[in-house]
């Protein structure tokens, strides 16, 4: 395994002006994303909406098992050799910017809140799919757009990269954001009263770890073998995660799709589903047989 570039010189300097932009600019978009999840739960008379922007916002600090995994450094120092960065919290010796947390928000939360009601009236495999591919794009766009500004960086020798960005990536991003979309679709179709809603809090960290670092696991042992891993090792498992992801993804796709065959006229949770839901029907009393009114031979 490369060594952590944790000190001054090891990265590219930090951008101090970007990083202020950056950090503004995506607490924006996630300030008006929880206040478009506040209106859809107010609609919906659902929270569903708002515990999804929540649990992701949540769910963000698992970002340092996903930076140690795959060799992803947050850039800390300017050209003086100085810590500049506004630093969240800091876990295996891997810093995590302010900005960590909206930008989870933006990627992950935004694309799925306008995936999930969609999903969970009607899908299909090959629209599972197409998700993906859009997903997969505008993670990798994110991620080329804050490389090439400087802000981070892979680190060590990595594998099939456009513009500094290792592509391979943005199938695991695609199936987790995807796959979250439809595991929210489903737990919306499942739930019956609000309470079970929190489950998504639940969800996100576990489809993450599911995506990016089960069916991730071939490319991060292969990155992780050596300083100097061998380049055909790691474009062969770049290219088996693309396939167990995608193989996750087809498998929860399947469960919502089944679900919908077998009860198509399900809707999502809602305060008014539940009201004409109602309570379970009273089994009624059973009459007593009734009494004779004389016995054979009075």
């Amino acid at each position: 395994m490369a060594p952590i570039p944790d000190k001054p010189g090891d990265m590219p300097d930090l951008n101090t002006t970007l990083q202020s932009l950056v950090t503004f600019a995506l607490w924006g978009l996630t300030i008006a994303l929880i206040v478009y999840a506040v209106y859809l739960s107010r609609r919906d008379r659902s929270p569903i909406a708002l515990y999804l922007v929540l649990a992701v916002a949540v769910g963000s600090l698992i970002e340092p098992l996903y930076d140690i995994s795959y060799h992803l450094f947050w850039h800390a120092f300017d050209e003086t050799g100085a810590n500049r960065q506004w630093t969240l919290f800091e876990a295996f010796h891997l810093p995590q910017p302010v900005w960590v947390m909206p930008a989870y928000v933006v990627v992950f939360a935004g694309p799925a809140i306008f995936m999930y009601k969609g999903l969970a009236k009607s899908t299909s495999t090959r629209h599972v799919f197409k998700l993906a591919l859009i997903t997969a794009c505008t993670t990798a766009a994110f991620e080329i757009l804050m490389i090439n500004l400087e802000l981070y960086s892979y680190w060590s020798p990595q594998t099939l990269r456009v513009l500094d960005y290792p592509i391979w990536i943005a199938f695991m991003e695609a199936a987790q954001i995807t796959g979250f979309a439809l595991l929210v679709a489903l737990l919306s179709r499942k739930a019956t009263n609000h309470w079970q809603l929190l489950t998504v809090f639940v969800l996100f960290p576990a489809n993450f770890a599911y995506s990016t670092l089960g069916a991730g696991f071939p490319g991060i042992i292969a990155i992780n073998s050596s300083e100097s891993p061998s380049e055909v090792l790691m474009a062969c498992a770049g290219l088996a995660s693309i396939g167990l992801a995608m193989l996750e993804l087809w498998w929860i796709g399947r469960l919502l799709v089944r679900d919908q065959e077998a009860h198509p006229d399900q809707e999502a949770w809602s305060a008014d589903r539940a009201a004409t839901a109602g309570p379970p029907a009273a089994t009624p009393p059973v009459a007593p047989p009734p009494t004779p009114v004389g016995a054979p031979g009075d």
